[in-house]
């Protein structure tokens, strides 16, 4: 064998430990992906290498397969196992837990997935310090949040951002009572600016026409107009996430 040939075996070893590690990292607190959101994350271009990787980590016990009857069809997703969680190093912020398929709801799933897409957007753009809205840091962090959002992030810039990710449309009183906790939230200066994710452009136009039917926010005893806060959130598809430039 050419040394040429020995180099690219080293190599392509190297970048697929790296991909392990990735992979593993996310699932730390992520506790399972899809194989759409697998390619985002370490870059898949051919699927059968995604395979490959998938099933290598299995083989060493680091993962397992579960497949998901949906009312839209089957899904696979890949969890990580108490033996995956050992390979990485001791968090102190979270208190890392094996997948349990048991857990996974059809209202859940997708919108769950949806959050990682957004995540995996936004790490892939040097977006950092990701907190999940239901992970035991952030409760620790913010323990006077009425309504947790599905996640915190902070921009290239340092300005921390609140994500709503909706997939299903609420109701105005409902965003009422959720945008009052963020402006308390950013009135406190926990974060700066609330973005609301969407799945299309269909459901962007419906979520901001809810929102323009907010006419007020009560703060205190007094009822503020909803267009004095109306700067401080933005409604983005996913798409849009993958090309947002500015903070």
């Amino acid at each position: 064998m050419k040394k040429k040939e020995l180099l690219n075996i080293v190599d392509a070893k190297k970048r697929g430990e790296e991909k392990e590690k990735i992979l593993l990292s996310f699932l730390n607190d992520e506790l399972f992906i899809d194989f759409t959101n697998l390619k985002l994350l370490v870059d898949i271009v051919h699927k059968q290498s995604g395979y490959v990787l998938l099933t290598r980590l299995i083989n060493k016990g680091y993962i397992v397969k579960h497949t998901i009857q949906l009312p839209t069809g089957k899904i696979s997703i890949w969890g990580i196992t108490q033996a995956g969680l050992q390979t990485l190093p001791i968090s102190t912020t979270i208190s890392p837990r094996p997948f349990e398929a048991s857990k996974i709801t059809f209202t859940s799933i997708n919108h769950r997935l949806m959050i990682q897409r957004t995540r995996i957007y936004l790490q892939k753009k040097n977006w950092t310090n990701w907190k999940a809205g239901d992970s035991h840091q952030f409760k620790q962090d913010f323990k006077k949040i009425k309504c947790r959002p599905d996640a915190i992030v902070t921009s290239p810039k340092t300005v921390t951002f609140a994500l709503e990710i909706e997939l299903t449309l609420k109701t105005s009183l409902r965003y009422r009572t959720i945008i009052k906790s963020h402006i308390e939230a950013i009135e406190k200066k926990h974060w700066a600016h609330v973005i609301y994710v969407v799945n299309t452009n269909n459901d962007k136009a419906h979520l901001t026409r809810r929102l323009e039917n907010i006419d007020y926010i009560p703060i205190g005893e007094t009822r503020v107009p909803f267009s004095r806060y109306r700067n401080y959130i933005s409604i983005f598809t996913i798409d849009e996430m993958q090309k947002l430039t500015h903070d």
